[in-house]
């Protein structure tokens, strides 16, 4: 049985409108998440009628300078307590700070850290994913130091890793598949490990481009409900035939992200 279950979702600059909020609601209320983050909302009352179709989360969103924001929604039913972390902002004004969320159930804690990291291939962009990432095993490194975690802390970061590689030169290029290895052998190190997905792509530019930018990673201590050998759900855009009309709809009005979905045992 599971404890909990969680959903981050990038929801393309999702502001009242422009974006089918009526969709994006009815995919989240399909997943039924205790716990979803979404990614780039715009505009303050974007919260105000998430808290409305949501009426059993209790809401929280980032703030800065930064134009995009990310709103967390917790099912009430949980015991949490949530900070934000600037310092996954790598000194820029204009960069999303990370949620910072733990959750009691069942007597143990939970630390889940949501992030939309730095996007474009190019060396400042993979740079500042490259620092955000290490600030997040520096995280797991902090909860393992708690005399309760008996180094094994229950933490994960999920999200837009915008794990999409380098363009450099042809002989320094870092491929996209090449900063995903890279990304769970440094989790590895930690021990940590990337969730396998039952979808190895999670965006589309709709015009036959792909990219697997999502991820979860995990402590080791945590246990994942499996799916045919896999620990998160890949939904969106990837349910339909690519150019079908609801296909189309979902990429360009909704989002060129599918969700991420996965649950604690």
């Amino acid at each position: 049985m599971s404890k909990f279950s969680i959903a981050s979702w990038n929801v393309k600059q999702f502001e009242l409108k422009t974006t089918l909020k009526d969709k994006v609601v009815e995919h989240i209320k399909n997943q039924n998440p205790d716990i979803f983050a979404i990614l780039e909302v715009v505009g303050a009352k974007v919260w105000r009628y998430m808290f409305k179709e949501f009426p059993k989360h209790s809401f929280y969103i980032t703030e800065g300078k930064q134009s995009q924001e990310i709103l967390v929604g917790v099912h009430k039913d949980l015991r949490c307590f949530l900070t934000q972390r600037d310092e996954f902002k790598s000194g820029r004004t204009t960069l999303r700070p990370g949620p910072f969320l733990t959750v009691q159930v069942d007597n143990d804690f939970y630390t889940i850290l949501f992030l939309h990291l730095k996007s474009f291939s190019d060396p400042e962009g993979f740079g500042l994913r490259d620092d955000m990432i290490e600030h997040a095993f520096n995280l797991k490194n902090g909860l393992d130091k708690i005399p309760e975690a008996n180094g094994k802390a229950k933490f994960l970061f999920m999200g837009d890793l915008n794990t999409m590689g380098m363009d450099l030169t042809y002989l320094n290029d870092v491929k996209e598949s090449e900063e995903i290895e890279r990304l769970e052998k440094r989790a590895k190190r930690r021990g940590m490990q990337r969730l396998q997905k039952d979808h190895n792509r999670t965006w589309t530019n709709g015009k036959g481009k792909y990219s697997d930018l999502d991820q979860v990673v995990a402590s080791n201590s945590i246990k994942f409900k499996t799916w045919n050998g896999n620990n998160v759900k890949v939904l969106g855009w990837n349910q339909y035939v690519q150019g079908s009309a609801k296909f189309n709809e979902f990429v360009n009005q909704i989002s060129d992200h599918c969700s991420i979905y996965c649950e604690i045992e």
